[in-house]
């Protein structure tokens, strides 16, 4: 399995990536701790934010699990957000950033050619012709490896399977779904059968019927679409071989090794809803409250986010723009066969990709 950094939308942070500040250094982290609060205090809420703390621990658990060196490896960028249609570049930002991307190969020579990976939403007609300019540059640009495409829009999928033919297609894990509620991993599961199927039945009768539910209940939480022969044949319909999937702990047969289609695993934040109301943007401006953002958009979330006081210390959950997320940090669920597989990527998102 090959790691692969998800820098979120604005320019600054691959500048942290270029000068070596975005990722841990051990001893310095406390010096680094001192420069985000200093340059990026939207990042820290209103004293730090756990998307602060979360990162260093995933990079410690990182470097337990695949070795202190594993970071000297960075196989490719993935660039944007897969969220929100108002976060889609200009052509402008986009060339910044694959200059930014040749600059990083520059300072940090890959072990082998890297590529740039584009990461998309799901789109409304508004924003399309936006991503249209975007696209058309990279369909033409001379880079050595084929660009890829995330894609989480159907719509999306249609422009380049019909326009835009030189750009490599994948399939991002809002298109691609998986059950992801936090309280099924976190909190007691128990099953209540109904009346019909336990009324004369004994106490041991009826709790051999809950533990069979709940068997079953988690081999469904543990499938993805990816497990559907009917997802696999429109995957191989428009040539995709690649898909996303939120890395879940307690959920090792989500990963299981698949030689048919390679997973891209994000981690260590975890996309659980997203919707087309945007919460964030009613902190300065209250009016805006469960409105959809049709017409303006402030990009509150780039100064924002929300943190819920849950009742468990197990994880973090966090709101940024229209979506919520919660983190995964055990690497342990993560079997051998799955990360012996060189076509499987770990995407690594230092902060939440907005």
């Amino acid at each position: 399995m090959q790691l692969y950094i998800h820098i979120w939308t604005n320019l600054e942070y691959f500048e942290l990536l270029n000068n070596g500040k975005l990722l841990s250094q051990w001893k310095a982290d406390r010096e680094l701790a001192g420069f985000f609060m200093q340059n990026f205090p939207w990042e820290l809420a209103e004293n730090i934010s756990p998307q602060y703390e979360v990162n260093f621990m995933a990079i410690r658990e990182i470097k337990k699990r695949f070795g202190p060196e594993y970071f000297n490896k960075i196989s490719w960028i993935y660039y944007w957000s897969d969220n929100c249609e108002y976060l889609v570049p200009t052509k402008i930002e986009i060339v910044e950033a694959v200059e930014k991307f040749k600059e990083f190969n520059k300072n940090f020579p890959p072990h082998k050619i890297r590529t740039f990976t584009f990461v998309t939403p799901y789109v409304g007609n508004k924003m399309m012709e936006r991503l249209n300019e975007s696209l058309e540059y990279l369909n033409w640009l001379n880079i050595k490896n084929p660009i890829e495409i995330v894609v989480n829009d159907l719509g999306v999928l249609r422009l380049l399977t019909t326009k835009y033919t030189n750009l490599k297609i994948n399939f991002g894990r809002l298109i691609h779904k998986i059950l992801k509620t936090p309280l099924i991993d976190t909190y007691w599961y128990e099953a209540h059968p109904a009346w019909e199927l336990i009324k004369n039945k004994s106490e041991q009768e009826k709790l051999k019927l809950r533990e069979e539910i709940v068997k079953w209940q988690m081999k469904f939480y543990n499938s993805s679409e990816v497990s559907l022969d009917l997802f696999k044949n429109f995957l191989n319909k428009y040539w995709i071989k690649r898909v996303a999937l939120d890395y879940m702990e307690k959920r090792e047969d989500l990963f299981k090794n698949n030689s048919e289609v390679w997973i891209d695993l994000y981690y260590p934040w975890a996309l659980i809803f997203t919707w087309r109301l945007c919460d964030t943007s009613a902190i300065e401006n209250p009016s805006r409250w469960m409105y959809t953002t049709d017409d303006i958009c402030s990009r509150t979330c780039d100064r924002y986010d929300v943190s819920y006081k849950i009742k468990t210390v197990w994880y973090n959950m966090i709101q940024r723009w229209n979506s919520g997320y919660r983190s995964e940090l055990n690497l342990d669920f993560l079997k051998d066969e799955f990360v012996n597989n060189e076509n499987n990527r770990l995407v690594f998102a230092p902060f939440i990709t907005v």
